[in-house]
């Protein structure tokens, strides 16, 4: 059925769906191919399976998605977490790790926390925060720190970028900030893929009209949060490099800029240094 859907991963997919149900890593399903299911669980995999058929991404599904290594909940609430963002992590945790000192790190826009609990996790010298326009999202976020026991480690904020951080207590904080904003042109939103398009939230995917909205509002006032010679890292769109370099460059602000490729060779990420 997946197949003449068109899906390219069909039985991948299917297996998937059989180890969410059991409760069972993916190869304990040819290790234990006589095992006879239940009729509810055929029925659980029936009404997956038709959600799959009606363009449902599996992860909202099953409500799993791995990141760095680690379970997040993730549902129709939060823009699944993608194998680039974790370049982005990866490549911020790196400098944490070598400066090994502790540090406060902000997390723009954390939908699901996949950033924020990762670095949590994977660098517990370091103070999170994250802010999200969304409570729903910060719902989805404050559950998966839970469930990655690190909640204590992570302080939540509801509002637009910079607007719930007190600028008493903020001001030249954070030894490193770090966003995957909204950056889709809102006139592509509609060429996305069916499943993107149609069951991931459209304020994760909008980046305005010509998907710099988001990048000219952290540019503008990121420098104020960051202590002198702190970082920046923001994942960034396809053919977006340079205008974001630019927004960045032109408010006198920032200085060393780094281009971070992907797996593909292309720009995904890009790195600043207060001046």
């Amino acid at each position: 059925m997946l197949q003449n859907k068109g899906a390219e991963s069909a039985r991948l997919e299917c297996e998937m769906l059989l180890s969410h149900i059991l409760g069972w890593q993916r190869h304990e399903l040819y290790l234990r191919k006589d095992w006879i299911l239940t009729e509810e669980q055929i029925q659980v995999f029936t009404d997956m399976l038709q959600r799959r058929l009606d363009g449902e991404p599996i992860q909202y599904i099953t409500g799993t998605r791995e990141f760095m290594g680690l379970p997040f909940f993730v549902d129709k609430r939060v823009l699944i977490p993608r194998w680039e963002t974790e370049l982005l992590t990866e490549y911020v945790l790196g400098v944490l790790r070598k400066k090994n000192q502790p540090a406060a790190v902000l997390d723009l826009g954390t939908g699901s926390g996949a950033i924020a609990v990762s670095l949590a996790v994977h660098f517990p010298r370091a103070s999170i925060t994250a802010v999200d326009i969304r409570e729903d999202a910060l719902q989805v976020a404050r559950e998966n720190a839970k469930r990655n026991e690190v909640l204590s480690c992570i302080d939540f904020y509801k509002g637009d970028l910079f607007s719930p951080l007190k600028p008493a207590r903020y001001h030249e904080y954070f030894d490193a900030i770090v966003s995957n904003p909204p950056y889709i042109p809102t006139g592509e939103i509609n060429g996305l893929m069916p499943e993107v398009r149609e069951h991931e939230p459209a304020s994760a995917l909008d980046g305005g009209a010509d998907g710099l909205f988001f990048y000219r509002r952290i540019a503008d006032q990121a420098w104020r949060y960051l202590k002198e010679e702190g970082l920046i890292a923001v994942e960034i769109g396809y053919g977006q490099s340079s205008s974001v370099q630019e927004l960045f460059l032109e408010t006198g602000a920032y200085q060393g800029q780094e281009v971070h490729k992907d797996l593909a060779g292309i720009d995904r990420f890009l790195v600043f240094q207060k001046k």
